[in-house]
């Protein structure tokens, strides 16, 4: 039984056993909300259900990495012939198992797709948002980015994280520097293409090619970007996204399996 203190607030009688006796008031709390927690009730919430949810591109450690990063939300899976509509992630994190932009746009035709961004396939991911993708992460964000971008393309909601956005404007500004020739250098000299080749290939002289080349490293040595080495044009070349999966990972064999990409499509 409880009674009232003299400012008139509830105060606890002790039973013989020496425990409070709160159950009244706890019952009339029940009664003021209109229904007792499921806790109080010894009852425990219903898990939420676990998504399916399928993957393309990346190697398989990244995988296990994805898995444990949604792990009690979602099952992931490779995507196949056989995946129904849904979310699917692009794992963009390795440059050269990343699929093209092709693929990626045919993906993002009928999938709400998801890119996990790496720092060597910005220019992939920018394009790949110009032509459906939903939305991008960056490999190196917190796990809860990752779990965010999931939920928001699930609903159907574009989402590009605040990190992503910023690389991808530093892409556009680069690009915007440089011009079709710069960046058709660029591509075939950041694919360890001697000069030689390099101009034969675009048919101009090789002294043309070599001019090229010195405007481009002086645009972008004037905006802080270091491009003294041909490694660092090779980096710059695969931010960009100029660089084919073949000559990110210097092999020809297909980023993704072409054939089940077809059979997806239907």
């Amino acid at each position: 039984m409880t009674g009232r203190n003299t400012r008139g607030e509830p105060h606890v009688h002790e039973d013989r056993g020496g425990r409070g006796t709160v159950q009244a008031d706890r019952r009339m709390l029940v009664r003021q909300v209109g229904q007792e927690s499921p806790a109080a009730a010894g009852r425990h919430p219903a898990p939420a259900a676990v998504q399916q949810l399928a993957v393309v591109g990346g190697h398989p450690v990244g995988m296990l990495g994805l898995c444990g990063a949604l792990a009690g939300t979602h099952q992931l899976s490779r995507l196949s012939a056989s995946t129904p509509r849904g979310v699917v992630i692009a794992d963009l994190s390795c440059a050269g198992c990343a699929p093209t932009a092709d693929e990626l746009a045919q993906l993002a035709r009928d999938h709400q797709l998801v890119l996990l961004v790496g720092q060597g396939t910005l220019g992939l991911a920018e394009e790949a948002v110009v032509r459906g993708a939903l939305a991008a992460v960056g490999a190196w964000e917190p796990v809860a980015e990752l779990r965010r971008v999931v939920r928001s393309a699930a609903a159907g909601e574009p989402c590009s994280t605040a990190a992503v956005r910023a690389a991808s404007a530093r892409v556009r500004e680069v690009r915007g520097l440089l011009s079709r020739q710069e960046q058709e250098v660029l591509r075939l000299y950041g694919a360890d293409l001697p000069v030689k080749t390099v101009a034969r290939r675009m048919g101009i002289t090789v002294g043309t090619a070599k001019e090229y080349l010195k405007r481009l490293r002086a645009k972008l040595a004037s905006r802080g970007i270091a491009v003294s080495t041909k490694v660092d044009l090779r980096v710059l070349a695969e931010e960009l996204g100029l660089l084919s999966p073949a000559q990110r990972c210097g092999t020809g064999t297909p980023a993704v399996d072409l054939r089940t990409l077809r059979e997806v499509a239907g």
